[in-house]
């Protein structure tokens, strides 16, 4: 099992530097990300999260943000995707969980957040992994299968890869930073301004 260090990932792939001209949709399919949140409407938006577990702003766009973005009439139009970019090596373990099985990402993805205040004011390591392990189980994830995750090192780096692919090509260097059809926003913003990009991305179709 993993051994919890809280150290900042960001280190690790400071000295990569950002390209001029990459796609968002490229990045999608060599990279084989597929939505969250997939939608059927004729006009469609794509709206790329990169986010870390840790992060507390992170926490809020779920919990408070999106929550508001759901209930607009753009929501339907949005094909919503989240990308990995751990900032420490806790948000590293509660993402590699979350990509262990995909029927309960969505689900894990909201336990984490909904309980942010409970597992990041932990006192140790061992009661953080514990948590985040039990998000997982509550969830249906088998404990056989978590381990296996938890020792898999092809998707742990492929999270990792996924980061510096971020970083690289399109300068993320923080969470929670956004690409609306393209479009990069950083940052937790209120909804109306997440609203207001997806109107004008919609209306340009």
């Amino acid at each position: 099992m993993l051994k919890l260090i809280l150290i900042p990932f960001f280190l690790i792939i400071s000295s990569f530097s950002q390209a001029k001209e990459y796609e968002y949709q490229q990045f999608l399919t060599d990279n084989e990300i597929t939505p969250l949140v997939k939608s059927d409407a004729d006009k469609t938006v794509d709206v790329i999260e990169f986010s870390s577990f840790s992060c507390s702003h992170c926490a809020a766009f779920h919990n408070e943000t999106l929550n508001e973005i759901k209930e607009s009439d753009v929501y339907k139009n949005i094909n919503y995707y989240i990308v990995d970019y751990p900032l420490n090596q806790a948000a590293f373990y509660a993402s590699i969980i979350a990509n262990c099985n995909s029927d309960i990402k969505p689900s894990y993805i909201d336990s984490v957040y909904e309980n942010y205040n409970v597992w990041t004011k932990s006192e140790t390591g061992e009661e953080i992994i514990e948590l985040l392990n039990n998000y997982g189980l509550q969830l249906g994830l088998e404990d056989e299968q978590l381990q296996s995750c938890l020792n898999n090192e092809s998707l742990q780096n492929n999270i990792l890869s996924l980061q510096v692919a971020a970083q690289s090509n399109f300068g993320v260097q923080s969470t929670p930073t956004f690409l609306i059809d393209g479009e990069k926003l950083e940052g937790n913003r209120p909804a109306s301004e997440f609203i207001k990009a997806i109107k004008k991305k919609l209306k340009n179709k």
